[in-house]
C-alpha cells in the first residue's frame, strides 16, 4: 500500500428531514445565494418550494439559476457565472444530481477568477479559490457531493467532455433525505447504479498491490449494497431502506477513501465514457456500462486475478468454475437486467467516430495523469463496444 494523505471536509447530514437543518447552515456561510437545479422537476415536486421557503425563513435572499442539463455545458456554466458576479452572491446552493453540482462547482470557481472556464478543465489553470457551496442531493450517483470534482462538455469548442480535481471544490455541507430520491424513474436510477458501481471498480480493477484486504473489502462491499439496493428499488421504487443504501453507497463510492493507498489505482473508463457522453449525449451512467466490460476484454490477460476475484467476491460465481469470459458475461447480462447498455448499438451509437473518441479520451487522460495507454489501445477497446 503507498503512502497517501486523506482530508475530506464536507460535512453529511443525511436521512429524513434533513433539509431541516439548510437554514442553520446556510445562514453561516452568507445572506444571498445563487440556487443551481436543473429543468424543472424540482418545481413539480414541491423540494425547489421548500429550500427557498427555508431560506427566506432565516432572512437568506435566492438567486434562482436552473436549466442544468444531464451532462452539464460550458456555455450555460458561463451564464452562471456571470448571474453569480452581477448578483454579488456569498455562496452557491446545488439542488438536484451530478449535473447540478458539477455546474455549480464550476461557477463557484468561475465566480473568483478572471479566468475562462475551460482553461481550468483543459489544465491550463487551476482552480485558486471558490466560492462556498452547500449541495442538496436528489439524484444520488457522481457523489460530487463529498468530493472535488467537477465534469463538464465544452459546447462552445468541440464538445470534448473533461473534469479536474480541486481542493477548492469541495462542499461545506451536503445534504442527503433519500425520501427526495422516491420519484426518480428506475431506470434513471439504474444509469446511476452502474455509474456508483464504476467509481469504486476502476481502482479495484486496476489496482497493482498484491495485498489491500482493506480497500478490496470496501470496494466489493459498496458494489454488492448497491447491487441489493437497485434490486430493491425495481421492485418498489419508495423502499426507504433500499434508497438510503444507494444514496449513502453512492457518496462512499467516489469520496476518496476507497482508492486511498492503491498502488496503480486510475480512472481510464471514465476518460473512454467522456467522449460518448460528450459527443452523444449519452448518459454517462449509460456509457461507462458500454465500456467497462470491453475494458475487461481488452485486460483479460493482465488483469485476469482481479477480474476473476470480482467475479467470485462480488458477483458470487462458482469458483471452481470461473472464467473470465464468464465473469464479464454476467456483469454484461446484470446491465441488461437492470436496462443499462452493454455495447454501443445497445446505447443507440450507430455509427461512432472512433478516431474522435480515441483522441479525445487520450487527451483526457493526459489532463488526468492517467497512464499506460496510447490511442491505439483505445481504439482496441472501442472495438470491442460494438
Amino acid at each position: 500500500m503507498i503512502n497517501f494523505t486523506y482530508h475530506n471536509p464536507t460535512k453529511i447530514i443525511f436521512g429524513k428531514g434533513a433539509l431541516s437543518g439548510l437554514a442553520r447552515e446556510a445562514g453561516k456561510l452568507g445572506k444571498k445565494a445563487l440556487l443551481v437545479y436543473g429543468k424543472g422537476s424540482l418545481k413539480k415536486n414541491g423540494v425547489l418550494k421548500t429550500i427557498t421557503d427555508s431560506l427566506s425563513g432565516a432572512g437568506i435572499e435566492t438567486v434562482e439559476f436552473g436549466g442544468a442539463q444531464p451532462n452539464p455545458t460550458v456555455s450555460h456554466a458561463e451564464a452562471g457565472i456571470k448571474a453569480a458576479k452581477e448578483n454579488k452572491v456569498d455562496f452557491i446552493i446545488a439542488a438536484g444530481g451530478g449535473s447540478a453540482m458539477d455546474t455549480a462547482k464550476a461557477i463557484a470557481a468561475g465566480a473568483q477568477s478572471a479566468a475562462p472556464l475551460w482553461d481550468f478543465l483543459s489544465g491550463k489553470e487551476p482552480v485558486k479559490a471558490a466560492l462556498p457551496l452547500l449541495t442538496i442531493v436528489t439524484m444520488p450517483a457522481t457523489a460530487s457531493e463529498m468530493n472535488g470534482i467537477m465534469v463538464l462538455t465544452n459546447d462552445l469548442q468541440d464538445n470534448m467532455k473533461s473534469g479536474i480535481g480541486s481542493p477548492f471544490l469541495y462542499p461545506r455541507v451536503s445534504f442527503l433525505d433519500p425520501e427526495l430520491t422516491f420519484s426518480v424513474p428506475v431506470q434513471a436510477t439504474a444509469y446511476a447504479c452502474s455509474d456508483i458501481m464504476s467509481h469504486v471498480l476502476e481502482s479495484y480493477f486496476t489496482n497493482t498491490d498484491t495485498f489491500t484486504p482493506v480497500q478490496d473489502g470496501y470496494a466489493e462491499g459498496i458494489v454488492k449494497a448497491v447491487i441489493e439496493s437497485m434490486d430493491r428499488i425495481i421492485k418498489n421504487p419508495a423502499d426507504y431502506d433500499g434508497r438510503a443504501s444507494f444514496m449513502w453507497s453512492a457518496t462512499l463510492a467516489w469520496n476518496g477513501l476507497g482508492h486511498a493507498g492503491v498502488n496503480g489505482a486510475a480512472a481510464p473508463c471514465h476518460m473512454m465514457e467522456y467522449p460518448l457522453s460528450g459527443l452523444y449525449g449519452l448518459t454517462h451512467g449509460a456509457g461507462l456500462s458500454v465500456i467497462i466490460p470491453a475494458f475487461l476484454k481488452f485486460s483479460e490477460n493482465t488483469r485476469r486475478e482481479r477480474i476473476l476475484k470480482f467475479g467470485t467476491n462480488i458477483l458470487g460465481l462458482d469458483p471452481e468454475e470461473l472464467r473470465v469470459s464468464h465473469v464479464i458475461e454476467t456483469l454484461t447480462s446484470y446491465y441488461r437486467r437492470i436496462g443499462t447498455p452493454a455495447n454501443f448499438r445497445e446505447a443507440g451509437i450507430k455509427n461512432p467516430d472512433l478516431n474522435l473518441m480515441a483522441e479525445q479520451a487520450f487527451a483526457n487522460m493526459r489532463t488526468r495523469g492517467v497512464t499506460g495507454y496510447e490511442k491505439a489501445d483505445i481504439l482496441k477497446i472501442y472495438a470491442l463496444c460494438s
